[in-house]
């Protein structure tokens, strides 16, 4: 069971455990995935980001060069997993994209799926095997104490800059990604997000009780955003492998316009929710918790 932080206690200590526990959840996640190797993954996958996230608010108490190298780790294990899962995502996305535009049903779309799935056979996330999973889980699990050398703060006070310095990074992203096209500003938008995202949900229970819709505001927001993204890589993926899928360009101009369409209604409705979540100043987003 994940550990939670509480007001009383040594709140340094509490951070080594909640790292230890995020370390842990790593751990059985990619056990599961010897089951189950989609969930597993995903899981996984998450509690990596996390674990970044958390890094990026005590990375000044423990050092660029120490946070800099746990960077690296988790970044290594979700790099590990990464391939074979987008490769699923690209298959779920298509094919979801279709059940809502009636004109993608025809027949000679049905090219598109083929390639999709017969690219996801390449290197299915099953294919990886029972081993692959353990090494990885026991890789994760030598690494789940924090260093006893990390010298953490015994109050939140002493984070409370970097939080500022995080949720400025968000805001500034979300400005950035609404007044362009491009869709890597929405991509750190989305990643500054996220980090934010998790911060706050660590960090809930040392806060009012107003914080818990903000955090399960935050959630419903990146969730939008990764399905924004779902739509992004498979744009970017169905364009690069056009010959291979023999479109003409009537069929490819129509499956484009579907994604970007899709795409820019998810964004729309991203910046919508951001407008309630992040549009103050940064000291007035902290006041508020």
């Amino acid at each position: 069971m994940r550990f939670r932080l509480n007001s009383t206690g040594n709140f340094g200590k509490q951070l080594k455990r909640l790292m230890q526990s995020i370390n842990e959840d790593i751990a059985l996640a990619l056990l599961h995935a010897c089951r189950v190797p989609e969930t597993g993954v995903h899981e996984a996958r998450k509690s990596c980001k996390e674990a970044r996230a958390l890094l990026r608010l005590i990375g000044s108490q423990i050092g660029k060069a120490e946070c800099s190298r746990q960077q690296e780790h988790y970044k290594a294990i979700s790099g590990k997993l990464s391939g074979s899962r987008d490769a699923a995502v690209r298959v779920k996305t298509w094919r979801q994209l279709v059940n809502e535009k009636a004109a993608l049903q025809e027949q000679r779309y049905d090219a598109i799926d083929c390639f999709l799935s017969g690219q996801q056979k390449l290197n299915p996330l099953e294919a990886k095997g029972r081993e692959f999973f353990i090494e990885l889980a026991l890789e994760a699990e030598a690494q789940s104490a924090a260093p006893e050398e990390w010298d953490l703060p015994k109050s939140l006070s002493t984070l409370m800059p970097n939080l500022k310095l995080i949720y400025q990074k968000a805001l500034n992203a979300e400005k950035k990604a609404n007044s362009s096209d491009e869709i890597e500003a929405f991509h750190q938008f989305r990643k500054r997000s996220k980090d934010l995202f998790y911060c706050l949900r660590v960090l809930r229970p040392m806060f009012g009780k107003g914080s818990k819709s903000k955090v399960n505001k935050l959630e419903v927001m990146t969730e939008l955003q990764g399905l924004a993204n779902d739509q992004a890589v498979l744009l970017e993926y169905l364009a690069d492998h056009r010959h291979e899928i023999d479109l003409d360009d009537e069929q490819w101009d129509l499956a484009e316009a579907c994604i970007v369409a899709k795409l820019q209604a998810l964004q729309k409705q991203t910046h919508k929710r951001a407008k309630s979540l992040i549009s103050v100043s940064a000291a007035s987003f902290i006041k508020s918790l």
